[in-house]
């Protein structure tokens, strides 16, 4: 049966021969045709996914250009070459069996093409969830400056309050003194006796501490000033960073499934479907006319090569033997003529010795 060029392109896709699907059937010709479409769109899903990954990541889009036909090829030559090496047999548990670990490499598949479409799909779900949550973080550190602000105040109070006690019992002394000098209160004598000189020299003590503790109040009130100052300059840069935040892809995977995780199983469970549908084809189909046909080329082929390696054997055995029978009427010939040699130096002396004695 004469294949057309689209026919010849998907049956390649698919990795099927071309030499032995032309001399099937149209009805075989145009299932592994449309395993070959399956293969495509997958492909296309992935170079989709993938340009749109690399552009959340990258800010080329030369790059990402580049990488998604990469990554798209990637998908294709795998799902091609599990296609080619499903092999179905006569028992449906023996195919399951043997396209367990392709079932594994086409679900992986499946979920790495599938989640930066999910994200597309979902992009706006996704981009309002991420805005929220940018204004939560920054409602957190609001609550947060709020809080250390609080903090700080109350123990500015809690120092004012010291300090403001010790002034009222310092002001107190000095209301006595003064009263003990004008006979109010005290010895109720008016003047300057030994008691007001006593009052009087204690007021200016604790105001000469009173002093003192000012000095180191006013140091703290300060010292808290500039902690608070510095604790709000650090909080805003931080609400500054969680404002400036690009969330990048994995963010989004992880937004995906806060945001709508059944639809994300959803359209996983759709990429897997598509992933696995050449493999479910071959499993759960029967030997087809194709299948027949490449078992007998292998059949066949294998017959020719135990042929061609039995015929080889016998000219090497045979080889070896002629190779044995030349080594050994070499050995012989070379004892003979080394029996030649003694014979003839034998004779030699004897002739001498011979003449030896007739001389």
């Amino acid at each position: 049966m004469k294949i057309g060029p689209i026919n010849s392109f998907f049956l390649f896709c698919s990795g099927t021969s071309k030499d032995i699907i032309s001399k099937c059937p149209s009805f075989e010709i145009i299932k592994y045709s449309t395993i070959g479409v399956t293969i495509i769109l997958t492909s296309l899903l992935a170079l989709l996914s993938g340009f749109y990954a690399l552009s959340i990541i990258f800010d080329n889009i030369y790059i990402s250009i580049v990488g998604s036909i990469f990554w798209s090829i990637i998908i294709f030559n795998l799902d091609r070459y599990i296609v080619i090496s499903m092999r179905p047999t006569k028992s449906l548990s023996n195919n399951l069996i043997i396209s367990l670990p392709r079932f594994f490499i086409a679900i992986v598949v499946a979920v790495v093409i599938s989640k930066p479409i999910e994200i597309k799909l979902f992009e706006n779900e996704i981009n309002n969830f991420l805005e929220l949550e940018t204004l939560n973080r920054l409602e957190l550190v609001d609550k947060k400056i709020d809080q250390k602000l609080d903090e700080i105040q109350i123990r500015k109070d809690k120092i004012e309050l010291a300090f403001q006690k010790k002034v009222d019992i310092v002001n107190g002394y000095k209301e006595d003194y003064l009263c003990e000098g004008s006979g109010t209160c005290g010895t109720m004598i008016r003047g300057r006796g030994i008691e007001f000189q006593a009052r009087k020299e204690r007021w200016v003590n604790e105001s000469a501490k009173l002093n003192l503790e000012k000095i180191k109040k006013d140091s703290i009130i300060k010292g808290l000033i500039e902690y608070e100052k510095k604790m709000i300059s650090n909080l805003s840069e931080e609400k500054n960073v969680i404002k400036s935040t690009n969330y990048g892809f994995f963010d989004r995977v992880d937004a995906l499934n806060s945001v709508n995780a059944t639809a994300s199983y959803f359209i996983l469970f759709i990429f897997i479907m598509i992933e696995t549908s050449p493999m479910l084809t071959k499993i759960l189909a029967r030997k087809g006319p194709y299948d027949l046909l490449v078992m007998k080329t292998e059949f066949q082929f294998e017959s020719d090569f135990l042929n061609e390696s039995d015929s080889l054997k016998i000219l090497r055995d045979k080889n070896e033997k002629i190779n044995q029978m030349n080594a050994d009427v070499d050995l012989n010939t070379r004892k003979k003529l080394i029996e030649n040699i003694n014979a003839q130096d034998a004779f030699s002396r004897y002739e001498n010795l011979k003449d030896d004695e007739v001389n």
